[in-house]
């Protein structure tokens, strides 16, 4: 296989999201939610390879693209809806859902909140959580302007996760693969966590 076959086949999805599928713990039968999906950088892989998909996102521009490409591909189970997540009114379950690079958005401690509880709820028991975000933790560069949110060196000023709030979230979950938190020399750091619900 070529690369441009495996770029095709994965597209531009993040490398710990594929080392989960490469590990086999996504059964053929789960049901993906990607919230945050964008134009499908995580999603490509389960929607050539009929996964019952559904991408959420609040930017309508972003799902047209999606969409636009999905309807080159024949047997898919995908569906996208532009929704913002705290405003979604759906008692479906997943198996596995995707958030990457949206929880660091919040506002304050209470919006991250009310975001974390709602993705929980819609995760079947059992289920995985993939979720990436910016990270004070082994950070020195994040400076702590309160409510959970921090101004990096980049200028910018997001919600992140520390320590103390990932020990919380692990409540109600067994962490399937360590928390990794890359560095990215001298402006962010991003960490990854893979969590399943017991």
């Amino acid at each position: 296989m070529e690369v441009a076959d495996i770029n095709n086949y994965f597209g531009d999805m993040d490398l710990f999201l594929m080392d989960l599928i490469l590990k086999g713990r996504v059964s053929a039968d789960a049901r993906i939610l990607d919230v945050g999906c964008g134009e499908g950088r995580n999603g490509i892989f389960f929607i050539r390879n009929g996964y019952e998909y559904q991408g959420w996102d609040s930017d309508a521009s972003k799902l047209k693209l999606l969409e636009y490409l999905v309807h080159t591909l024949d047997h898919h189970k995908s569906s996208f809806h532009q929704v913002d997540l705290l405003a979604a009114n759906t008692a479906e379950k997943f198996d596995l859902i995707v958030c990457s690079r949206v929880l660091h958005f919040s506002d304050t401690m209470d919006d991250f909140s009310k975001k974390w509880e709602k993705l929980v709820s819609l995760l079947n028991n059992g289920g995985i959580i993939y979720l990436s975000m910016d990270s004070a933790i082994d950070n020195t560069l994040a400076n702590p302007i309160g409510e959970g949110t921090f101004e990096f060196p980049d200028t910018k000023i997001r919600f992140a996760l520390t320590s103390d709030l990932y020990r919380e979230m692990k409540k109600g979950f067994e962490e399937i693969e360590p928390l990794r938190t890359l560095a990215h020399h001298n402006e962010r750091a991003q960490s990854f966590m893979v969590l399943r619900k017991v």
